[in-house]
């Protein structure tokens, strides 16, 4: 036994002392021999173990693997600190599992030399295990950045749709996408369009198979023509030019741009649109046709022409006339209404009195006009009624030169200061007659009333800007060249005591032969305040949506009126069934609207520039007097269709999906359905080619109508 198996033997001595014999020498040979087989194991394990970590980290070891490790690391951190207190020897009691068995089984030790080569081993094992890992995390954080890549990459789509993403899905739509666009081009189902809310037109297109061009203009090139998938958003730049099927615009477009087959909501020349176009048109259209405009148009006079003027001179003293002699016989108890108009208790219980029936304010002390003025009045009006009838000169009750100056004068103490005229109740039968005889040739009698109020318009504003009441001659005189003057009905028909008009749509698709869809529901609008004549504020006579949006309702108002001003149609027809009127709805209203619209838009016929593939939509506004007769007011072209009320919300989209059925769907099958348009009128004899007949003229061309107003 040589000297270091002697102090080694100690060592294990003093480390067991339940040890008690000494080992022979052939025992020691043989713990060398062992020992030397052990020594063989770890390090061939060590490398067994560094090669499946190497490989398992490239694979993303799993957690089996981890703990080995950890252990391993565990096992490594004691070994280190018996070597550091025994500088020599270094027992591997928890090294694993085999070489906890040997040791308590045959004490097994260790030199110095092979602890040190063993501990150089696991040192160098250690080193390549952190060298791995930390390239391992370099790995899993690039493969964590790529993903995330990858997943901003994706289109901002619906929950639904983005589970199913991938990226042969998206190569797929976008391959479906190139198809439809192919596929519409040859169809011929492009279409282009600048309306900021044109979603219920888009959606009704692309149902149709259309695809949008999306360009600045609708004749851009191909550098700014791009194609969008609404679903995904994929784009498709456009390498060629292509130009739209369908335009779509509120904006001007000049005809000569446009090819043959493509289709516009455009017309040039419609001078019905504007409110001195609609006074002149109607105005030359009655010299040449039978029919009346003063039975469904207020008169109007423009102030841009000369001779205007003067003839609204007349106009108001004619009407100051007749406003004298209603007068005498509202003072004196007489009355012309006749039955379709509700009685006095029917309009209380309704709430439907029409305040120039009411009692006139008191205005403070006024003066007793001589009775001069009532027959000034007759004579005025005798003269009138000459001018209409043509009777002879013995008729006239009177003869006589009206004095205007002192007779307006009289006329407003009367109407605006509350005084009375000496001897009144002498002339009812005279006024009772004439009023009789002027009712008979004068369709517009009924709804001037007494107070001889005048609306005033600015001839290029829309959307009531700049409307305004006026009952004074020289207010009225006092405006300039581009104002138009309209007579105000002062006998209105009123819901809950407040006045409203009707917004009624219309669709013209074809000049020559003239076509005129009639759109069948519509809405009501209403004003924020109580009705009266003893107010001329804009809020209680306007009642332009755009103008009582602004305004508070009056606190006054009655309950059943809506809180956003606005009515649907059906609900205007239940309020009639509540009053007994529910027939009017049918046999006056509607075919008095229809019968307004078909002859203004014949009117108008002979100034629009002609186009085939054109069509567009039309807002027309009636006010209606008490007997129920509609009153055509306005007529706006491409009217606005923004849905701001749950009214509109109701009535748009249907409207927009029935104007493309009319559009779109009946050129190619006339037997399909239209919905709510309703064709209304349609030129019967007509050549085909887009001109008349030389033989005929608009004079005497014979129209048929489908449906007769």
């Amino acid at each position: 036994m040589n000297t270091l198996t002697k102090r080694l033997w100690k060592c294990i001595s003093y480390c067991f002392p339940f040890r008690k014999k000494k080992p022979n020498d052939n025992a020691v040979e043989e713990i060398e021999i062992k020992q030397e087989s052990l020594e063989k194991q770890p390090i061939e394990a060590n490398s067994e173990r560094e090669t499946s970590y190497e490989v398992n980290s490239e694979r993303e070891t799993t957690i089996e693997a981890n703990s080995e490790r950890e252990t391993s690391y565990e096992v490594n951190s004691e070994r280190e600190t018996t070597i550091e207190a025994n500088s020599e020897i270094e027992t591997s009691y928890e090294v694993n599992s085999e070489r906890e068995t040997t040791v308590e089984a045959n004490s097994e030790i260790e030199t110095s030399n092979e602890v040190n080569s063993e501990r150089e081993t696991t040192v160098e094992a250690k080193r390549k295990r952190e060298t791995t890992t930390k390239a391992h995390r370099k790995r899993k954080a690039a493969n964590k950045s790529k993903s995330t890549r990858k997943t901003a990459k994706k289109p901002n789509v619906s929950p639904e749709r983005d589970k199913l993403y991938c990226d042969e899905c998206v190569s797929r739509q976008k391959r479906c996408f190139e198809d439809q666009v192919k596929t519409s081009i040859v169809k011929k189902k492009v279409f282009w369009t600048d309306f900021k809310r044109s979603n219920d037109f888009e959606r009704g297109l692309l149902s149709r198979g259309w695809v949008k061009k999306i360009a600045p203009t609708f004749n851009a090139g191909p550098k700014k023509t791009v194609f969008r998938d609404p679903t995904y958003g994929h784009k498709i730049i456009s390498r060629y030019d292509i130009q739209p099927n369908l335009i779509l615009t509120r904006q001007r477009i000049e005809l000569h741009l446009l090819k043959e087959d493509q289709i516009t909501n455009h017309f040039c020349r419609v001078h019905a649109t504007s409110k001195s176009g609609l006074c002149k048109v109607l105005r030359q259209w009655c010299l040449s046709c039978d029919a009346n405009p003063h039975t469904f148009f207020p008169r109007c006079y423009m102030f841009s022409k000369i001779n205007e003027k003067q003839a609204f001179i007349d106009d108001f003293t004619m009407t100051a006339a007749c406003g004298i002699l209603k007068w005498v016989l509202r003072t004196n108890g007489k009355s012309l209404q006749d039955e379709v108009i509700p009685s006095r208790k029917e309009k209380e219980e309704k709430t439907a009195i029409c305040m120039s029936d009411a009692k006139i304010n008191n205005h403070g002390p006024a003066r007793i006009v001589p009775e001069d003025i009532i027959v000034t009045a007759l004579v005025a009006c005798q003269f009138h009624l000459y001018d209409l009838t043509h009777e002879d000169e013995d008729d006239i009750i009177c003869a006589g030169i009206v004095d205007r100056k002192h007779f307006i004068s009289d006329y407003y103490q009367v109407m605006h200061h509350g005084a009375h005229i000496q001897n009144s109740d002498k002339y009812v039968d005279y006024c009772h007659q004439l009023l009789c005889k002027l009712r008979r040739v004068n369709p517009q009698l009924d709804i001037d009333g007494e107070k001889n109020i005048w609306i005033s318009k600015p001839r290029n504003l829309s959307r009531g800007r700049g409307i305004r009441c006026r009952n004074d001659l020289k207010d009225i005189c006092s405006l300039g060249r581009e104002w138009v003057v309209e007579k105000y009905i002062e006998r209105p028909l009123l819901v809950y005591g407040t006045k409203f008009d009707l917004r009624q749509h219309f669709l013209i698709t074809d000049w020559y032969p003239l076509t005129i869809w009639f759109y069948k529901h519509s809405f009501l609008r209403f004003s924020s305040q109580p009705f009266t004549l003893e107010s001329l504020d804009t809020a209680t006579h306007v009642c332009n949506y755009a103008i009582q949006k602004k305004l508070k309702n009056a606190p006054n108002r009655h309950p059943n009126l809506p809180e956003e001003n606005m009515w649907h149609s059906d609900e205007f027809k239940e309020y009639l069934c509540t009053i007994g009127k529910e027939q009017v709805w049918d046999s006056i209203i509607i075919p008095g609207m229809k019968k307004a619209l078909i002859h203004t838009m014949k009117a108008t016929r002979e100034n629009v520039k002609y186009r085939k593939n054109s069509f567009d939509l039309f807002g027309s506004d009636f006010l209606f007097g008490e007997n129920f007769q509609p009153w055509l007011l306005e007529i706006q072209y491409k009217p606005g269709i923004t849905k701001d009320t749950s009214v509109m919300w109701k009535i748009v989209p249907p409207m927009v999906e029935d104007m493309l059925r009319v559009v779109i769907d009946y050129k190619d099958d006339p037997n399909c359905n239209v919905g709510g348009f309703e064709l209304i009128y349609k030129q019967a004899n007509y050549t085909g080619n887009g001109i008349l007949s030389k033989e005929k003229t608009f004079r005497d061309l014979k129209i048929t109508t489908i449906s007769d107003p």
